[in-house]
């Protein structure tokens, strides 16, 4: 039996490592023999850090509402990999109720990526997901200061959201705070910006796709040279998770909260649709099942061993589900 486990993580109480391996105790324990490959999957939001080789730097730069923070990162040789939500998350402002949307800043992905480069990094990979700000990527710009343009390859933005830059306000503001007039305004804000990025550097983002990601990053670095990529593709194509499927006999994917949108750019959907093209039959184990994602071969954490112990004892309801899951396919 040949079995690969490929979760993203299960936000607040898993790593997708940590969930990786309590389903892997399930898997041995029902197939002793089994031969078990792990692959944490990540899609550019937090945890593609860990999921490309975790940090070994962490260094004090601006935090999204100006106080600073210290962000972990990874220099291997001359590759560096950051996320967006390391500097300029929305955790590290509090949360939505903490946040101010319209004073939140990239400037600390800025500062991360010049970090980087300063250090000798030929290519800086960020993912975008988890921030607070809706900026335009102004912040982390300014911080970039004359390293912008990048040569072509430099700079590889990892994103889970096809949202273009000028959509970025209306999809992602009310969750970072923002009402119905604030959205409006940071929309206006946003259509100055991309003319302004592309009187300078030649390049209209208004509509093209990912653009939105980290409240118009991406497109900002776009615009700067950067190349723009979906963050599983690009996560599972590092981490050799094509390669594992062949020949594999079932796959096991999950994350905390699945739902309609986990097949559109997240880690679980990615993972299922490279197991759909392989002819491997595949299980999802999460901790909550949205009405819209429920299907066969989708298992409920919560709904397995009740919402309470899934949270206070979430590797051994992650154990438990999986076996769940597992008995249901049978042999």
């Amino acid at each position: 039996m040949r079995v690969v486990i490929a979760p993203d993580k299960f936000k607040g109480t898993l790593t997708a490592r940590e969930a990786a391996e309590a389903m892997a105790l399930a898997v041995h324990d029902r197939w002793p023999d089994a031969e078990i490959r792990v692959i944490p999957m990540a899609d550019g939001g937090d945890g593609t850090l860990e999921a490309l080789g975790g940090a070994n730097r962490r260094d004090t730069v601006t935090g999204p509402l100006g106080r600073p923070v210290r962000a972990a990162w990874r220099l291997d040789a001359d590759a560096a990999v950051i996320e967006s939500a390391a500097a300029s998350g929305l955790v590290l402002a509090g949360g939505r109720d903490a946040n101010d949307p319209w004073a939140a800043t990239s400037r600390g992905v800025g500062e991360l990526i010049a970090l980087a480069l300063d250090a000798g990094a030929r290519r800086v990979v960020a993912g975008m997901g988890g921030s607070a700000m809706t900026d335009g990527g102004r912040g982390a710009l300014d911080a970039l200061g004359d390293r912008v343009p990048f040569r072509p390859g430099r700079v590889v933005v990892l994103t889970d959201t096809t949202t273009a830059f000028t959509d970025a306000a209306r999809v992602f503001g009310p969750q970072k705070g923002a009402d119905a007039a604030l959205v409006e305004r940071l929309t206006a804000r946003l259509e100055s910006d991309a003319v302004e990025w592309a009187e300078r550097f030649g390049r209209d983002v208004r509509e093209v796709p990912r653009t939105g990601a980290a409240g118009g990053l991406s497109g900002a670095l776009l615009a700067a040279g950067a190349e723009v990529v979906d963050g599983a593709a690009h996560v599972a194509e590092v981490a050799g998770l094509g390669e594992a499927l062949r020949g594999a006999d079932l796959v096991l994917t999950g994350e905390g909260a699945f739902d309609a949108t986990s097949l559109a750019g997240k880690g679980p959907g990615h993972v299922l649709a490279l197991a759909a093209a392989g002819g491997v039959t595949a299980v999802v184990v999460a901790g909550v099942v949205a009405d819209d994602a429920r299907a066969r071969g989708v298992v409920s954490v919560a709904e397995v061993v009740g919402i309470r112990r899934a949270f206070q004892q979430p590797a051994e309801a992650v154990r438990v589900a999986t076996a769940r899951a597992l008995a249901a396919i049978g042999d």
